[in-house]
């Protein structure tokens, strides 16, 4: 989506989730998706991901990496548990341990997934825990890696950014921040790194004038159109009643899965 005469910017909005969305607190959260573990039955990797993913983002990464330890267990494709070790990863990264997230990391990159997607984000996160670590140097290579795999993505132009930055080279890290910003809008980091880099060194101000005001109408301009997609988020008594459908379609296909399995009608005479 072209923003600027100069510069083309894109963007991406999350799309809100199908259904009607409630307000949870992590307990009834944690209640409801162990609930769907144990529902699961002969294949409950879906709702183990899911619970895993739960624990992961609460920052509670002992029982998110059991979850996926159970996980990775029934996965027979190696795509799926490059996936699984990268999340393991990720959760030692959420709770600050990022010398265990760059093991888990280069666990996964020995696993060779071939999804571009996972392959992009092991080599991004790897960039970004090791700039956390100060081995910026070591970082830029798997930030220049991560956008030759897929250099419309934000992330790793970000993440190289900061290593060129703390290597002291400035303007080359002013043009990831600006790549960055252009490789989605949405995303407004790279644009206060760009800001702060530009505030710092003013001998650079000349050079990305321009750059930095396209930068901001387009971080401005894709704000506005998110805040006007935001979803409605039930509580109270509409919360309630969602739960309450929720809880009685639980039990309506497990009534069915009786049915099916003769657990009913073999007691009929």
């Amino acid at each position: 989506m072209s923003m600027d005469k100069r510069l083309d910017f894109r963007f991406e909005i999350q799309k809100p989730a199908s259904g009607p969305l409630i307000e949870l607190s992590p307990a009834e959260a944690e209640k409801i998706l162990i609930k769907n573990v144990n529902e699961a039955g002969d294949d409950p990797r879906k709702a183990l991901w899911q619970l895993a993913q739960f624990y992961k983002l609460n920052k509670q990464h002992e029982k998110a990496l059991q979850r996926l330890r159970e996980l990775i267990a029934l996965l027979p494709d190696p795509e799926d548990k490059a996936n699984c070790v990268f999340t393991m990863g990720q959760a030692m990264e959420q709770v600050g341990d990022y010398a265990a997230a760059i093991r888990y990391y280069k666990e996964a990159v020995a696993l060779e997934p071939a999804s571009m997607f996972t392959w992009y984000f092991i080599h991004n996160n790897l960039g970004f825990s090791l700039n956390t670590l100060g081995h910026f140097a070591e970082g830029e290579q798997y930030c220049h890696k991560a956008i030759q795999i897929d250099p419309l993505r934000p992330d790793a132009h970000k993440n190289l950014g900061i290593a060129l930055e703390k290597q002291g080279q400035y303007v080359e890290a002013a043009r990831a921040y600006v790549a960055a910003t252009q490789a989605n809008a949405a995303d407004a980091r790279a644009f206060g790194l760009l800001e702060n880099l530009l505030k710092l060194h003013p001998e650079l101000e000349y050079e990305f004038q321009d750059d930095l005001e396209s930068c901001r109408k387009a971080v401005a301009a894709v704000a506005k159109k998110a805040d006007a997609h935001k979803p409605a988020i039930h509580r109270g008594w509409r919360k309630q009643m969602i739960l309450l459908k929720m809880n009685l379609q639980s039990m309506v296909r497990r009534l069915r899965g009786r049915f099916k399995n003769g657990g009913i009608d073999s007691q009929r005479k």
